[in-house]
C-alpha cells in the first residue's frame, strides 16, 4: 500500500488491471488513547502482466488520531481540536516487477483533507497533515502472496 499512515492493507483484483485495496491500522499511546486509520484505494493498471505498468489510483482515508496537534496560523496547538478527519484524492503511479512476486511501487497523489482551517503537526516528526489540496509522493515494495 502506498497510502500514507501506519496500516496494513491487502489488494483484491476484480479484473487483471482493476483492484480494490482496503486498509486498517490501529494503535494506542498512554496519554493520548486509541488511534484508528481506515481506508480504501482503487487502482487501475494500464499494462497488467507487464514488467513495468503505470496505473491510476484514487482513495479515501479516515483517521482518528488524538495525538495529532492542529496548529493555528502562529504555529501554536489548537486546544480541544477534533481528532477525526478524512482524506481523499487520486493520482498516478508506476509498478516495476523485480522478481515474480516482488515489485517496486512509486506514486504521486493530489490529496485533500477534510479540515481546511488549520494545519496538522505531528508527534516527534511523524507524518504531518496539510489542509486543502496538496501533493504527496510515496515509494514502497509490494509482495504477492498468491
Amino acid at each position: 500500500m502506498t497510502t500514507p499512515g501506519r496500516h496494513f492493507g491487502i489488494g483484491y483484483y476484480i479484473t487483471d488491471g482493476l483492484s480494490v485495496r482496503p486498509s486498517l491500522g490501529a494503535g494506542y499511546a498512554a496519554g493520548y488513547g486509541v488511534e484508528l486509520n481506515l481506508g480504501a484505494d482503487m487502482r487501475w493498471e494500464l499494462l497488467p502482466g507487464r514488467r513495468v505498468s503505470p496505473y491510476l489510483t484514487g482513495g479515501f482515508n479516515y483517521l482518528r488520531s488524538p495525538s495529532l496537534a492542529r496548529l493555528d496560523a502562529g504555529g501554536l496547538p489548537v486546544p480541544a481540536a477534533d481528532p477525526n478527519f478524512a482524506r481523499y484524492g487520486g493520482g498516478v503511479g508506476l509498478r516495476a516487477q523485480l522478481r515474480p512476486r516482488l515489485a517496486l511501487v512509486g506514486e504521486g497523489r493530489v490529496m485533500s483533507s477534510a479540515f481546511r482551517d488549520v494545519s496538522g503537526g505531528s508527534f516527534l516528526g511523524q507524518q504531518g497533515l496539510q489542509p486543502g489540496a496538496h501533493f504527496e509522493g510515496a515509494v514502497g515494495l509490494s509482495y504477492a502472496f498468491n
